[in-house]
């Protein structure tokens, strides 16, 4: 009795059971949630980029314009020299012994003429009261103009040698880093051509940029309204900064297109207080272009790629995924633009994208702040 017992209440359980199930029905997931985003409508400006080299913008090359031995080196190799210090002096002794001795032959010149000049008064004087004759007057007036010549020719002689003199202390002509010198104390300097390049200040306060563009990118950098006259700017990065933190402007074109290339070289000037840069350094460089007007932007992680091209994810009223091939314009930071394929309305899915398949039905939700 008790076996039968327990197969009747189990039949019962499994009636009750098949029973309870008859209730259930099933129930479909909820859509996937997705953040959707309208595009961003802005003008942009579309940029070109090229890549380039420094070149410090002013250089002075220091030479000796006396030949003679080096006696003094006045700076330490490397370091920052203003306009004015004393670089170099070569042994003046020479040079000065030269001065003195035409100063005394300026001098002796001066005595010269002085004498001439009252000889010449004396026969002068004398010629109109007929003591002398009048020849006799102008060769001593000859005399006297052959001395005074005389005294500027020793004159410009001595000035000569007082710059010979002055040749002997070199000044920096202008500031900034001063590389090594080849010479030391005691060496002859200024007797060939070699040896007059004593060393060269690098001034680079100011860097200059070269870089070539396409002759159809130059038409396009260069066309301005006419009321437009500001100089164009360009941005530039090194190879390890993070975009362009420096900006230069344009100061001159080459005057033809190389043939050879179809380009056109271009030099733009930066300000460089902080001398970050250097001269020989190749850098990125942005060139503005043109401007998009009311272009539509959308992040870029919005944007995905296939064999068939680029694409987007749009969500409709009804929440319906649809896919739109989309063509790319230019970046602007973490955006991009998009010049068909889309209008502004469309919502477009910006994260999310896994969850989203075309056709399939999703939960909107709008970026937020």
């Amino acid at each position: 009795m008790g076996l039968r017992n327990s197969a009747v209440l189990g039949l019962m359980l499994i009636v009750l059971s098949a029973s309870g199930c008859g209730d259930n029905e099933f129930q479909p997931p909820p859509p996937p949630m997705v953040t959707v985003a309208a595009a961003d409508v802005r003008d942009v400006t579309e940029y070109a980029e090229f890549v380039g080299t420094t070149d410090v913008a002013t250089s002075i090359d220091i030479r000796a314009r006396v030949s003679g031995i080096l006696q003094e080196v006045r700076f330490e190799s490397g370091t920052l020299v203003e306009a004015g210090d004393s670089l170099f002096l070569i042994d003046p002794e020479p040079f000065v012994a030269q001065r003195d001795a035409i100063q005394a032959k300026v001098e002796s010149a001066e005595a010269e003429l002085k004498l001439a000049e009252t000889r010449a008064e004396r026969i002068e004087r004398s010629a109109r009261d007929g003591a002398v004759s009048e020849l006799q007057a102008l060769e001593a007036r000859a005399e006297a103009d052959a001395a005074a010549a005389a005294l500027k020719v020793a004159q410009k002689d001595l000035a000569i040698r007082q710059l010979d003199v002055d040749y002997t202390e070199i000044a920096a002509p202008i500031s900034g880093f001063i590389e090594k010198s080849p010479f030391d104390v005691g060496d002859l300097v200024g007797n060939t051509a070699d040896a007059s390049l004593l060393t060269t200040i690098y001034d680079d306060s100011k860097i200059d940029v070269y870089f070539s563009v396409p002759d159809r990118v130059y038409l396009q950098a260069t066309r301005q309204e006419p009321a437009d006259t500001k100089t164009p700017v360009v941005e530039i990065g090194t190879e390890i900064d993070d975009g362009f933190p420096f900006l230069g402007e344009i100061d001159y074109f080459d005057p033809t297109v190389d043939e050879a290339t179809g380009t056109i070289r271009i030099r733009a000037v930066v300000d460089n207080p902080d001398r970050r840069l250097v001269g020989g350094l190749f850098v990125r460089i942005r060139l503005p272009i043109g401007t998009i007007e009311d272009a539509l932007l959308i992040p870029q992680a919005a944007i995905g790629a296939d064999q068939i091209g680029s694409y987007v994810l749009v969500v409709d009223d009804a929440g319906v995924v649809e896919r739109r091939e989309v063509e790319l314009g230019p970046v602007d930071g973490t955006h991009r633009v998009i010049t068909s394929g889309i209008i502004a309305d469309d919502r477009v899915v910006v994260r999310g994208l896994l969850r989203a398949r075309p056709g399939a039905t999703v939960d909107p939700q709008p970026v937020g702040p």
